[in-house]
C-alpha cells in the first residue's frame, strides 16, 4: 500500500489488488464497515473506463470528499487513474487554488469525463465500421457480390460486443454525475470554489451522457439493419422457390392427368399432339410467373 501527497489537498492511497483496495477503503474511510454505508454522503465508489491500446479496461476507485479544508481522499489500484501533473496544470490555468479540496476534486472529475469521452470516440469509430459494412451488404443485396448469411452473422456478433463497453460507459457517467452533484452540494455549503464552475462540469458530463445515448440508438439501428439484411436474404430464397413452384406445377398437373390411363383419350391421336400439349404447359406456366412478376415479388 502506498500513501502519496502529490497535491496539497489530495491524499492518494494505492492498492496492489482489488482485495487490498477494499481493505484500504474500509480502513481509511471508516464509514464503509457495512454495505448500507457504501452510499454515505461524501463516499462514492466510481468505475473508470480507459483504453489500453485497442482494449477497454475498467478499474474502480473510492472517492471520499468532505469540506473544502479536508483533503480529497481517493483509493485506487496500482495503475492509478488520476493524473496529478495534469490536474496541477489545469488548476493553475484556471486560476484555482492548489490547496482547495473542492477545486482538486473538480480537476479530477474533468479528467475522468474527458477520459470517458475518449472511450466513446473509439466506440464511435467501431460503429462507423459497422455502418459501412451494413451499407455494403445492402448495396450488394441481390447482386453477384451479395454477402452471405455468415457475413451478416459476423456483423451481428461484432455489434453485440459493443453492448458491454457502452453499458460500462453509461455506469461510469452515472458515477461521475453523482460525484459532481455531491461536489455542488458541498460548494453551496461553504467553499472557495464558485458553483458555476461545478455547473460547467455537470453540463460537460450531461453532454457526454447524451452522446452515449445517441451511440446506443445508433448501435440498435445498425443491429436492426443487419436483421433486415437477413430477412432480405430469406425473402430471396422464398422468391426462388415461388418461381420454381410456378414453373413445375403445370407440368406436374399434366403428368398427373395423363397418368390416369383413361380408356378413351382421343387427343393422343391428334396431329402434333405432343407439341400442342407442351405448348399448353408453357402457356399455363407463363401465367403465374407473369402474375408474380406484376405483384413485384421478383424484384
Amino acid at each position: 500500500m502506498k500513501v502519496m501527497n502529490e497535491l496539497p489537498a489530495w491524499v492518494r492511497l494505492q492498492a496492489n489488488s482489488q482485495q487490498e483496495l477494499e481493505d484500504l477503503a474500509r480502513m481509511h474511510t471508516l464509514t464503509l464497515t457495512e454495505e448500507s454505508d457504501l452510499h454515505a454522503e461524501g463516499v462514492l465508489r466510481m468505475r473508470c473506463p480507459r483504453l489500453d491500446g485497442s482494449r477497454l479496461l475498467v478499474t474502480e476507485l473510492w472517492w471520499v470528499q468532505r469540506d473544502d479544508q479536508t483533503p480529497l481522499y481517493t483509493v485506487e489500484t496500482a495503475y492509478g487513474e488520476l493524473r496529478a501533473g495534469q490536474a496541477r496544470a489545469w488548476l493553475q490555468s484556471q486560476g484555482l487554488a492548489l490547496d482547495s479540496a473542492h477545486a482538486t476534486a473538480l480537476a479530477f472529475l474533468h479528467q475522468l469525463a474527458q477520459q470517458t469521452a475518449t472511450v466513446l470516440d473509439a466506440i464511435d469509430a467501431c460503429l462507423s465500421v459497422a455502418g459501412r459494412a451494413n451499407a455494403r451488404l445492402l448495396r450488394n443485396a441481390g447482386t453477384d457480390q451479395a454477402g452471405g448469411i455468415e457475413d451478416v452473422e459476423d456483423l451481428g456478433v461484432y455489434l453485440s460486443t459493443l453492448n458491454i463497453p457502452l453499458s460500462l460507459v453509461v455506469q461510469s457517467l452515472e458515477d461521475l454525475e453523482r460525484a459532481a452533484r455531491q461536489l455542488r452540494r458541498a460548494v453551496l455549503r461553504q467553499s472557495s470554489l464558485t458553483v458555476d464552475r461545478v455547473d460547467e462540469l455537470i453540463a460537460e458530463i450531461e453532454r457526454v451522457q447524451r452522446r452515449v445515448h445517441f451511440l446506443l440508438d445508433r448501435q440498435r439501428f445498425h443491429q436492426r439493419t443487419a436483421q433486415e439484411v437477413v430477412a432480405m436474404s430469406d425473402l430471396n430464397v422464398v422468391k426462388v422457390f415461388t418461381v420454381l413452384w410456378a414453373i413445375f406445377v403445370p407440368g406436374t398437373a399434366l403428368i398427373n392427368w395423363y397418368g390416369q390411363n383413361f380408356r378413351f383419350m382421343p387427343e393422343l391421336s391428334w396431329f402434333a399432339s405432343s407439341w400442342v400439349q407442351m405448348l399448353g404447359v408453357l402457356l399455363v406456366t407463363a401465367v403465374p410467373v407473369l402474375i408474380i412478376s406484376k405483384a413485384g415479388a421478383l424484384r
